[in-house]
């Protein structure tokens, strides 16, 4: 996972990711699976203040 900043506290925190079920569909069913992918990722949450946002 990557590591950015929290636009709010500026501290590092690690980027939110795929869902687990959406790894395995595009696995599964590639290419169509593919559009698993597609659907919303994990947000990303700060570890240290607590703020949500979508990256």
């Amino acid at each position: 996972m990557a590591i950015i900043t929290c636009p709010e506290c500026k501290k590092n925190t690690q980027k939110g990711g795929y869902q687990t079920w959406q790894i395995i569909v595009a696995i599964c069913f590639f290419p169509l699976g593919l559009l698993a992918l597609l659907a919303d990722k994990k947000p990303t949450i700060c570890n240290s203040c607590g703020n949500t946002w979508q990256t």
